[in-house]
């Protein structure tokens, strides 16, 4: 297989998958991991993808200011993307939970993942949220309160929006708010893709005693297009164990924490 072929089938995994590893690449193509490395270095080179530990996503596009920006995927294109560093960041998640509870938990995909450990691991939670997806996760869990917020329902979301599903916060006192986003940074703090993205969040986040953005280290120090907030905002931040050094230190240098699981 010639190395232009080799990129096509690597860009057709991406598009499928969100993601690849090394590993994977390996096998799949019959080549050997440092051909795969190369190429993934070539391929980085064009600015066709960016490379990670072990593996690689497709680039983002750029906004006319140069920055590095996500496009806009649905609820089912975001569900496959990097989906192992937000299981592990689901299954780190939990320790900042205690039974007996309350959480709220936004739309995103990574809040998703966190919903699908919380089902086997709590029997004593409240758990608000906007997405259909996390309460068909957590219909049928024993001892789990759920709480819908109701209001517009996006279907390529699987979410509800508006003014109208943030008001039920100003009823509700919620101990933790795992808050999700397009991209953070220090600069710019959270962001999303869609105004209307933000309206939830925000009722969510000013009914919380605490906001923790779990978002995979692909979010970090990115920025989209629509601002919720800035960085002090925030008390913790969880990401994955493929998060270097570079990336962690401008947040924990803005006096925020940053969490992630060891290797």
């Amino acid at each position: 297989m010639l190395a232009e072929q080799r990129y096509q089938k690597i860009i057709s995994l991406m598009q499928t998958d969100g993601s690849v590893k090394v590993a994977d690449l390996k096998k799949k193509m019959g080549v050997s991991p440092e051909t795969v490395r190369r190429d993934l270095e070539n391929m980085e080179s064009q600015g066709l993808i960016r490379r990670t530990r072990g593996g690689a996503f497709l680039a983002d596009k750029e906004d006319l200011s140069g920055e590095r920006t996500i496009q806009y995927q649905n609820f089912s294109a975001r569900e496959r993307e990097n989906l192992e560093n937000k299981v592990e960041i689901a299954e780190f998640a939990v320790r900042f939970i205690k039974e007996g509870q309350s959480i709220a938990l936004d739309s995103g995909t990574t809040a998703y993942e966190l919903a699908r450990v919380i089902k086997r691991t709590f029997h004593s939670l409240t758990v608000v949220t906007n997405s259909i997806a996390i309460l068909n996760e957590l219909a049928d869990a024993k001892g789990i309160t759920l709480i819908a917020t109701g209001g517009v329902y996006r279907p390529e979301e699987m979410a509800f929006v508006s003014d109208i599903a943030g008001m039920i916060f100003s009823k509700l006192s919620i101990n933790t708010f795992f808050l999700t986003t397009c991209g953070i940074s220090v600069d710019r703090g959270i962001t999303y893709q869609r105004m209307d993205e933000i309206i939830v969040q925000e009722k969510m986040m000013e009914a919380s005693d605490q906001t923790i953005v779990i978002a995979d280290s692909t979010k970090l120090g990115v920025n989209s297009l629509v601002k919720m907030c800035d960085i002090n905002r925030v008390g913790m931040i969880i990401t994955d164990s493929d998060a270097t050094k570079e990336q962690i230190q401008p947040f924990e240098q803005a006096g925020i924490s940053v969490e992630k699981p060891e290797n």
